[in-house]
């Protein structure tokens, strides 16, 4: 295989050498350009430096023929005009030029490409510096210049802006007719000038005053810091010690008393207002007690001793006055050991609240070893013409974006966290929110029903839940693997990016070993998510129209065309749309071109039938169970010096067998089927594709065939029950109803999804789906990842992928005729007419006469060949006509 992709390759040297002498013209054009633009720059210098009236101009008048210019006559007669009309603002053209000059120098290494609206909007301001310079220089004679100095432009635009303004307004109205032109022609930004200015400013002020600053001012602000230092390590001990004071023994049922809100600094609602006790303080302190929302209810906690208090969450001291089940003082005596442990320590002046552990997602440090440097189009053009590694690198993606923290404040999550709880109150449900998870995309609460609350009631409430926080969408994770709590997941109010370089470049994808590792995403705290195809070994993937399906597959295909050759997968690729996955078209890893005719698609999955009906037949004879083992005894037998002969080849009955000769076997590539909206493919061609695909789905993972089904109508008449039952990974982006998210995934939740990527990720023998925030995949990099491979090779079409050629009668196995196709069984009697009247047969000649495809003519002889009107193929692939020609009338 590799020896032919070489061979196809070769025809490729008089291209390249049209590349090179085209790079050499290009070169050479823009270093002409160059040095005529100097030249030229220096020629109008020399004209205007030495610019003498007395010389011969294009408005002089008389013979006298003497020359001082240095720049000869020529130079003379067009110092003269620039200088008559425009005055000595003409001293702007050379500049103008050698800047044209210099930056064609600075982009020596970029294409050269003329954006002509961009070039006229440079040149308007350019002429729009030149009458704004000259009517002012006609204004005001500046730097000793004279009146004429602006020239006959300059003093005619001059006058008659005078006229018609007074003298201050049109000085206003030319600075800034001149300001705005040097901004279009040159592009500078006067907003970041004035920010470097000031930020210089700013830096020369901090030197002066540390080069000025005192050594006896430097002592004092460090014994300040000192002292700042030893302050909290007193408060800290202080805390420690309040501790332990709260842990003496207490009666069974402690009672906490609502601590009044003007004490607090916290008002009814669970808000702060002016000069009250902030939520960094609750997020700091705060022990068990809690108060209700109605100042007239308490609270009881059965903990013994407060020993339930758990660890994160610091308990600071607190003031208690022990309360009676009826709201009335309790005796004297359940109150005083507390009271003598609180007596011990300074009660502070403001008590927090309740808080809420706040716990981000352990985020695992990565650090993409081929995206760090990537991205820019010069090191991408570079890369491209480096065709030596066999695999692309993954710096032709763009590099992964600096991800910032864009979610909620602690203040926030304190508060939604409060309004979390009193909204499912409303709706009679008791819980309490235990912990927050803030993540990248979504943030996750974790709540603890009370007692007797079932999870059903609180997943109902969903939709109630979203429109009350005010948020596009609430999901309810029923069940978290591990706890006892239930998860309500709220999107944050900025989301981040996933590029798919962050993926590729993380150490989780690197160490994989497999060919077929997909790239996920990231999960809801920011760790990459990858998983292996080989381990599915079938994947279904729906969503509706916008939520990220394509860009997923997109993302699933660059993952594995970056990570494996050409010789380790093979790919047929379904896109019934036509524009999904043609832009894969002519890669080396294709075994068809990329198929938009559903009865080929149809072909297709006919042929990876009998392929894997091949592949189970070599394996057998060889004695291993899966295509991983056939490989490994096939690369011992070849490194050894013995390889494999193929079992079950069959010589040709033509040849005599001193002229042939049993191939080798060689190691055989993993094939995934790809199949962008199997929904159409199943109207067109109907069950058929489900027997098929069910046939697939249950054989052909041993023998290293996968399917990727993908699917914008989730439906049952689509993703029937066959299909499910026989592919147990699912991936669900966006859906429209709860329904479809059954269908998918057999439970609801893709309804909640945020779309743009957003996706439940249901991984083989598990029930519980993983939320992912998908890859995000750019055309661009597409583009450049398939230029890449094509610049590597070509493909090696097998022809009998979409003729099905290996599969006609392949037992079990529908063929497209079977069922009874009315329109093949009305031409079968016309094309046997023309074939025994011509007396010449071919599939051809059938597909011109009648105008059909080859398909459906291949089908038509070999028809005729079943019935006996043909013969067979011979060596050479004719075919003799065996039936009489019809009789005449």
């Amino acid at each position: 295989m590799a020896e032919s992709v070489k061979a196809k390759r070769a025809p490729k040297e008089l291209t390249d050498k049209q590349q090179r002498f085209r790079r050499l013209v290009t070169q050479g054009a823009r270093e002409g350009a160059v040095i005529a633009l100097i030249a030229l720059a220096i020629y109008l210098a020399m004209a205007l430096v030495t610019y003498s009236p007395t010389d011969p101009g294009w408005a002089s008048i008389g013979h006298d023929t003497s020359v001082t210019n240095h720049a000869g006559r020529t130079g003379a007669w067009l110092a003269s005009l620039f200088i008559d009309f425009f005055g000595q603002v003409a001293f702007l053209f050379p500049v103008m030029i050698a800047g044209y000059a210099v930056i064609l120098i600075r982009r020596r290494n970029e294409p050269l490409e003329l954006h002509w609206p961009l070039v006229m909007m440079q040149f308007g301001g350019f002429l729009l510096i030149l009458l704004s310079a000259a009517s002012l220089l006609s204004l005001y004679s500046v730097f000793g210049l004279g009146a004429s100095s602006g020239g006959v432009l300059g003093t005619t635009v001059s006058e008659a802006m005078v006229r018609f303004f007074n003298l201050p307004a049109t000085t206003l109205l030319l600075i800034a007719i001149f300001l705005f032109a040097l901004t279009v022609t040159t592009g500078l930004s006067w907003f970041r000038l004035m920010d470097q200015i000031g930020g210089l400013m700013i830096r020369l002020f901090d030197s002066l005053k540390s080069a000025f600053a005192s050594d006896p001012e430097k002592k004092a602000a460090a014994k300040e810091k000192a002292e700042a230092k030893q302050r909290r390590a007193d408060e800290k001990k202080q805390a420690k010690q309040a501790k332990k004071a709260l842990k003496t023994p207490e009666p069974p049922v402690v009672q906490d008393r609502v601590v009044s809100s003007t004490a607090e600094g916290i008002d009814s609602e669970g808000g702060t207002g002016e000069g009250k006790t902030g939520w960094w303080q609750k997020l700091t302190g705060g022990g068990k007690k809690t108060r209700d929302r109605r100042a007239d209810k308490v609270i009881e906690r059965k903990e013994p001793g407060f020993e339930g208090i758990p660890p994160g969450l610091s308990v600071e001291p607190v003031e208690f006055e022990s309360f009676s089940s009826r709201g009335e003082p309790a005796p004297e005596k359940h109150s005083k050991a507390k009271q003598k442990a609180v007596e011990a320590e300074p009660v502070p002046a403001h008590t927090p609240a309740r808080s809420v552990k706040i716990s981000p997602f352990k985020k695992e440090e990565q650090v993409p070893k081929g995206a760090q440097g990537g991205a820019d189009n010069n090191q991408q053009g570079s890369l491209l013409e480096d065709i030596e590694s066999p695999v692309p690198p993954i710096s032709l993606l763009d590099p992964p974006e600096e991800h910032q923290e864009k979610g909620y404040s602690e203040e926030s999550l304190e508060h939604m966290s409060r309004l979390l709880e009193e909204k499912l109150a409303d709706f009679g449900v008791s819980v309490e929110v235990v912990e927050v998870n803030p993540g990248p995309v979504i943030t996750r609460f974790e709540i603890k029903p009370a007692a007797g609350v079932k999870v059903s009631k609180i997943s109902n409430l969903a939709k109630d839940l979203a429109r009350s926080l005010a948020v596009l969408s609430v999901r309810v994770v029923e069940v978290i693997p591990g706890k006892s709590v239930v998860g309500i997941e709220i999107p944050n109010e900025e989301r981040e990016i996933v590029r798919l370089s962050e993926v590729l470049g993380a150490p989780v994808f690197e160490e994989s070993s497999s060919p077929l590792t997909l790239a996920l995403g990231n999960d809801i705290g920011g760790n990459p998510m990858v998983a292996n195809l080989a381990k599915m070994p079938h994947l279904l993937v729906a969503g509706t129209t916008g939520s990220g399906k394509s860009v997923g597959v997109n993302a699933m295909l660059l993952s594995m065309l970056l990570k494996a050759t050409p010789e380790e997968v093979r790919f047929i690729m379904v896109d019934p749309k036509m524009l999904e996955l043609s832009i894969y078209d002519g890669i080396p890893h294709l075994l068809a071109p990329v198929v938009t005719d559903m009865k080929e698609a149809a072909n297709a999955l006919r042929w990876c039938v009998a392929e894997m009906e091949r592949r189970y037949r070599l394996m057998a004879n060889l004695g291993v169970r899966n295509i991983a083992g056939y490989n490994r005894k096939v690369k011992d037998a070849i490194a050894a010096g013995e390889p494999l002969l193929d079992p079950l080849w069959k010589p040709d009955e033509y040849l005599a067998n001193d002229e042939q000769e049993r191939p080798e076997l060689e190691t055989l590539p993993f094939i995934v089927v790809v199949i962008d909206e199997f929904a159409d493919m199943m109207m067109i061609v109907g069950k058929k594709v489900e027997e098929l695909i069910a046939r697939i789905a249950q054989k052909a993972r041993a023998a290293g065939i996968h399917l990727v089904l993908a699917t914008q109508r989730p439906s049952v008449d689509v993703i029937t029950g066959l299909i499910k039952a026989n592919i147990p990974t699912r991936m669900s982006f966006q859906v429209s109803s709860k329904i479809d998210s059954r269908t998918v995934l057999d439970q609801g939740g893709a309804e909640q999804l945020l779309g743009h990527g957003d996706m439940l990720y249901l991984p083989p023998g598990t029930g519980l789906p993983v939320r992912v925030h998908g890859a995000f995949v750019d055309d661009d990099e597409v583009h450049r990842v398939v230029s890449a491979w094509k610049a590597r090779g070509e493909p090696i079409y097998v022809d009998e992928v979409l003729n099905g050629a290996e599969g006609e009668n392949l037992p079990g196995v529908p063929t497209l005729t079977e069922g009874g196709d009315n329109e093949g069984d009305s031409l079968y009697d016309e094309a046997v007419a023309f074939v025994t009247e011509s007396r010449r047969v071919s599939i051809s000649s059938v597909q011109r006469k009648f105008k059909i495809g080859y398909n459906r003519a291949a089908n038509l002889v070999e028809a005729m060949e079943a019935s006996g009107v043909v013969s067979a193929a011979g060596h050479n692939g004719g075919r003799e006509v065996l039936a009489p020609p019809p009789p005449r009338d």
